[in-house]
């Protein structure tokens, strides 16, 4: 059976690859530990190898290649399933499409701006072109907004409670059944930590003596369970599901606020330098140009990066707040000093809302007695 994912790294279609990808698997197809101790050299994610669910090493290079094959199964797999009315499509599959849009959505708005651009009137093409290019810079700056805000919290969240929303599983399909439709799957590409409702702390805390990237007893610790405490997994399960609602919560409204702040600073006159002839002599002079010594290439890279994209984030930046008028002046403060305050309300939050030093936990048996509720 051909999916995308295990088209792109059959072995007989391309040389297999290094890396500290996923767990090592025998010959027999059968799973053994999740994790090694030791790096060890394996094979591109290949989706014909889970025969379980299996927790994937959350190394950025492993997410990069989870996060390719979801994309590239979108219109390739998760589309003509839906298409032919598949039995088992699901929901994830649903979530999965509605991303499209958004995907191909504003590169596609900015390019149309340079469609329109009327090469035989100098004065026009100029104006356009400079429209263009505030217009792409927004949708560049949307997306970095997005990332950014995700990140913050997912980075708040990993430091204070060890929890990453990134961390990516395997979910194996079972296609025994003769429902499954024409187009078939094998494999789903999910995180452990993708919504309150399909949170799996089982493969976090019930798989016990597995080695694997992620310490349950860390994610215990981190959540400020002391004591000699029976099953205080059962004490950080519902924190877990807190943790998820707030950071996904938080992510979203942070969103609002840097994707704000990224279109207001793409629309400063700072980005209006018309520096595309210069950019491209001295990169095909100072960059391109393999006569010249490595490093040398790469102190013009650094040059060229502050030059051309530093310095007018910068000078962007300070006419957001400054204003061309004072409604501007106004309006650039407030988006500034709200996402700054949105940001460390969100932090301060997650990071004392989600603590479970609010419980005062006793050891009795196999139960563990909770005399006070999450505060």
């Amino acid at each position: 059976m051909v999916t995308v994912s295990n088209f792109i790294t059959n072995p007989t279609d391309r040389p297999a690859q290094k890396g500290n990808l996923v767990s090592t698997i025998n010959k027999n197809h059968s799973m053994e530990k999740s994790f090694s101790a030791k790096p060890q050299k394996h094979e591109p994610i290949d989706s014909r190898k889970y025969k379980q669910d299996t927790v994937l090493k959350n190394s950025l290079p492993n997410r990069m290649w989870v996060n390719f094959i979801k994309t590239m199964d979108i219109p390739m797999i998760h589309f003509p399933r839906g298409f032919m009315g598949t039995p088992d499509y699901t929901f994830y599959e649903f979530l999965q499409t509605a991303k499209f849009p958004y995907y191909i959505g504003g590169p596609i708005l900015a390019a149309l701006f340079y469609a329109g651009v009327k090469k035989d009137n100098f004065k026009s093409a100029k104006a356009a072109n400079k429209v263009a290019k505030h217009m792409a810079l927004g949708v560049g700056f949307y997306y970095v907004g997005a990332a950014l805000a995700k990140s913050i919290v997912n980075n708040t969240l990993k430091i204070t409670r060890g929890i990453d929303l990134k961390h990516p599983y395997a979910k194996a399909i079972s296609t025994s059944t003769s429902q499954t439709g024409d187009f078939k799957k094998e494999v789903e590409f999910r995180t452990l930590y993708e919504s309150c409702e399909f949170t799996r702390t089982d493969l976090i805390f019930d798989h016990k003596g597995t080695e694997k990237n992620i310490d349950p007893e860390k994610i215990i610790k981190k959540y400020g369970v002391k004591g000699d405490v029976n099953d205080a997994d059962q004490t950080v399960k519902p924190l877990i599901k807190k943790s998820i609602i707030m950071a996904r919560a938080w992510q979203y409204a942070l969103t609002a606020f840097f994707v704000t702040l990224g279109i207001g600073i793409a629309n400063q006159q700072a980005w209006d330098v018309d520096s595309r002839i210069g950019f491209k002599t001295l990169w095909e002079q100072k960059v391109k140009n393999k006569s010249l010594p490595k490093k040398v290439r790469l102190q013009n890279l650094k040059s060229i990066a502050n030059e051309y994209a530093l310095q007018p984030f910068v000078k962007s930046c300070k006419q957001f707040w400054q204003g061309h008028s004072k409604a501007s002046s106004i309006i650039g403060k407030s988006v500034i000093l709200s996402t700054a305050a949105a940001t460390l309300l969100a932090i301060s939050l997650i990071s004392t809302k989600t603590s479970a030093r609010g419980h005062k936990l006793e050891s009795s048996g196999t139960n563990i007695k909770q005399n006070e509720e999450v505060k």
